[in-house]
């Protein structure tokens, strides 16, 4: 008795040529070596003026029989039988060095060689002939889908002068053929979907794109037109199920924003009533004195009140430190003291806006710039809410109309679901097996299936792009190259205690979100800038924020392999 690997290499020498088993087979004029050998001498016809290039895969029939039959050596002979001169011919085999190797992949380069015979090992990677190649023969499958995207990844690449190629794949009705296209069909589902993580369930069932031609060879292969029925069927229900995971993950989302997109709008209408009103007083209190501690200065004293005030304060802080300062346009304003970051000016109405220094400039006039932005930039602020607020309120309509409706092609899909369920028993003969006979034929449900599917249109699901992510902090110096762009002014008009750069808050990362079958188919960086000269003799409030606060920056940059 064989065992089972013998039993498959008979099985699979049998489906490409029966004389691989026998001495006495017949040459069948149907099999799949004499198919081969037809199509590649009609297209070395076709293309003799580009002088086109043709590449064979087959893993079987490498050796010679004991017999003396060689699949290799019968193609070559029939090729040459043909008209094909011998040296435009040649098997991988024969090129047993690095250097014959790639004397011979210049040979086929330059359209010497146009036919070039060998198995995958021999002529997967590293076989760069694709310059003139005009088509690629599978004569047989293989095991792997990585080997059939190796074979077709000698034609289908980058240095290719056809604008159109031809790939053969060539299968026997009816054999074993259907089982290798099936064992290929079946893996490559479950690494596309491990690979491409597009299914959301926790199993790895539904069939993805390249799998779907091997579906359809095996189809074609197993001689029952049914099974290719059967295998649109299930491509159809998976699109189905794609679309209707969609749908759900649509009502959820729905469900969710209609819940908490009303707060949203309340809050950002709350806060464009404050801010409006703060702009009111900063316009009526334009012209007003500066205020420091309860008493009003003209402009002129101002720097200096100010720089003492400074001084006077901590030079560092357990936690935040909220610390008012004065009044400016008729708003509060003062200092958020901070333990490991740079301290930030708030100016407070009936709500509170912020700004945060750059550490390199925290005097006096650097306040006084930054409030004058925060006083200035009510009005813009006030045009970003209400842009928000109609795109808030243009979503929360967007989703009640949405809310509740069902999915479209429930009906369908429930309906195809039922005819595959019955023709996939049919098929396995589930039916006969339990002595059930009673119901559709097997080629009445196919027919059910393809008139169903004429009568629907569904149109592929979108692809959800995953990308690499990566996390990092933003360079210090691109930082202060960006608030130096935005607000170059302001260090020119400050010579003596330092200029103030704009600087939002920043946060300390950033997250970024790396035949059948033929087809043609950041670093750390460290920034030093002049000092400010003070004209105080003490030591200023800056530089003592300054010393007191020296850190070391450095990026972690993560990327998730995929």
């Amino acid at each position: 008795m064989d065992n089972a690997l013998n039993i498959t290499t008979d099985a699979r020498k049998l489906a490409t040529d029966a004389r691989m088993l026998s001495p006495t087979a017949p040459d069948f004029p149907g099999s799949k070596v004499n198919r081969l050998v037809e199509n590649v001498a009609a297209i070395w016809d076709r293309t003799a003026a580009t002088r086109g290039t043709q590449m064979v895969f087959s893993d079987m029939g490498v050796n010679s029989t004991p017999w003396g039959y060689c699949v290799y050596d019968e193609i070559i002979r029939m090729l040459v039988a043909r008209g094909i001169p011998r040296e435009q011919i040649a098997a991988m085999g024969d090129a047993e060095s690095d250097a014959k190797k790639q004397a011979l992949f210049e040979k086929v380069r330059n359209g010497s060689v146009r036919v070039l015979i060998g198995s995958t090992q021999k002529m997967g990677t590293g076989t760069n002939v694709q310059k003139r190649l005009v088509a690629l023969h599978h004569l047989d499958a293989p095991w792997k889908p990585a080997e059939v995207e190796q074979r077709d990844g000698r034609i289908l690449r980058q240095g290719n002068e056809n604008k159109e190629v031809s790939i053969h794949r060539y299968v026997t009705e009816g054999s074993f053929d259907a089982y290798m296209w099936q064992a290929l069909e079946t893996k490559a589902r479950f690494i596309s979907q491990v690979m491409t993580g597009q299914n959301a369930a926790r199993r790895a069932d539904d069939i993805g794109g390249q799998e779907l031609s091997y579906a359809e060879v095996k189809a074609i292969a197993s001689g029952n037109p049914a099974v290719l029925t059967l295998a649109e069927a299930d491509a159809e229900l998976q699109r189905l199920s794609v679309l209707k995971k969609n749908h759900l993950d649509e009502q959820f989302v729905a469900r969710r924003r209609v819940r908490d997109l009303p707060g949203n709008i309340a809050g950002m209408s709350e806060r464009l009533s404050k801010l409006s009103s703060d702009d009111a007083t900063t316009k009526a209190h334009a012209s007003d004195e500066i205020a420091i501690r309860g008493r009003a200065y003209p402009r002129e004293d101002i720097l200096g009140v100010l720089g003492a005030t400074l001084d006077g304060l901590p030079k560092r802080v357990p936690e935040a430190t909220r610390i008012p300062l004065g009044s400016y346009r008729g708003l509060r304003f003062g200092l958020v003291l901070r333990p490991q970051f740079p301290s930030e000016v708030y100016l407070e109405g009936r709500a509170i806006r912020e700004d945060t220094l750059s550490r390199e400039h925290q005097g006096p006039r650097a306040i006084l710039n930054a409030l004058e932005r925060l006083a200035s930039g009510h009005g813009s602020a006030c045009d970003r809410i209400r842009q928000d607020l109609a795109i808030a309120e243009g979503q929360l309509r967007d989703y009640q109309a949405r809310l509740g409706k069902p999915f479209t092609h429930e009906g369908y899909l429930a309906e195809l679901t039922s005819l595959r369920d019955q023709l996939k028993a049919g098929l396995s003969g589930t039916g006969q097996k339990e002595g059930k006979v009673e119901g559709p034929s097997i080629s009445e449900l196919a027919g059910r299936i393809k008139a169903i599917r004429a009568a629907h249109t569904v149109e592929t699901p979108p692809q959800r792009v995953r990308q690499a992510h990566s996390s990092s902090e933003e360079p210090i110096t691109a930082r202060i190259r960006r608030r130096t762009e935005a607000h170059p002014s302001d260090r020119a008009t400050e010579p003596d205690t330092g200029a103030s750069i704009k600087q939002g808050p920043l946060p300390p990362e950033s997250r970024v979100q790396d035949g059948p079958g033929d087809f043609s188919r950041v670093i750390p960086a460290d920034h030093s800038s002049t000092q400010d000269c003070s004209v105080r003799p003490e030591v200023s409030f800056e530089k003592r924020v300054q010393s007191g606060r020296r850190e070391r920056r450095s990026i972690c940059l993560t990327v998730l392999n995929r």
